[in-house]
């Protein structure tokens, strides 16, 4: 049965309890404790008890003491001897640098599956590709983002490459990444979606014509763009500046690099 306990955020619109598939209480306290640190709505250095927290979530303060061991495994958490859990800073910079290496190593999949995949993938990447063009006019964000990191993951195990995908888990188990995407980020509009699903159509293709170059290059504008607008979403949502000048000046070594035979045409 799935577990139930109180969201202190669900509380505030208007809602008594919040119902989830069955994971362990200290996981969805984990989560919804890490989303409002990315957000911003609990400060860096602010002091977390456990007994106030087990009140605020209906739990008793067992799942809250794990809740808090797993933060501190996200880098979220600092726990110091004697003085109790206090919130890590994280910064807009922290998330983008997160969203770099997951990239980086993306691209390092999508360019191994294009050129030497594991077969039976390709036919799982297709359906996704399918899921995320019917979800082009359903207006749910967190559904499509869904589907997206799906698709991530097959590629990574399309690449056959064990070690990659070890580490793309570890970066989504052992991070913020699974708090990042608690709030609808991207995908807000039909035109954002259809450019994301067409992109992931055409990495598709690239794949299927083992052109690597291609292949990257698609798969590469739909994870920076991501990164780009999920930034622009938690820059408003924090009310703190993020230098995307800087963060354009980093991305642009990477097409410099490509000579002219190597860009796809």
């Amino acid at each position: 049965m799935a577990a139930t306990y109180r969201s202190p955020s669900a509380a505030k619109q208007g809602h008594t309890e919040r119902r989830f598939a069955p994971r362990t209480l200290p996981d969805q306290v984990a989560e919804e404790l890490g989303a409002e640190i990315v957000s911003g709505r609990r400060k860096a250095g602010e002091r977390l008890v456990e007994l106030d927290l087990a009140r605020d979530f209906g739990v008793s303060r067992g799942p809250i003491r794990e809740a808090i061991r797993i933060l501190e495994r996200r880098r979220l958490v600092e726990l110091l001897p004697r003085r109790g859990a206090y919130i890590k800073p994280v910064s807009l910079k922290s998330v983008a640098d997160l969203f770099n290496v997951r990239t980086a190593l993306s691209a390092l999949a999508v360019r191994t599956m294009a050129t030497s995949p594991v077969e039976s993938y390709i036919d799982t990447l297709a359906r996704r590709c399918d899921e995320l063009k019917a979800q082009v006019d359903i207006d749910d964000p967190m559904g499509f983002a869904r589907t997206t990191t799906r698709a991530v993951k097959t590629i990574a195990r399309g690449s056959g490459n064990d070690l990659l995908v070890e580490l793309l888990t570890d970066l989504a188990n052992q991070t913020v990444w699974t708090m990042i995407w608690k709030s609808p980020l991207d995908y807000q509009t039909r035109d954002i979606r259809l450019m994301s699903a067409n992109l992931m159509a055409s990495t598709l293709k690239a794949i299927r014509q083992r052109k690597p170059n291609a292949a990257e290059t698609h798969f590469r504008q739909l994870l920076e763009g991501d990164r780009d607008r999920a930034l622009a979403t938690l820059s408003e949502i924090r009310g703190e500046a993020f230098d995307f000048s800087a963060q354009a000046r980093a991305d642009a070594p990477d097409a410099a690099l490509q000579t002219p035979a190597a860009r796809p045409a």
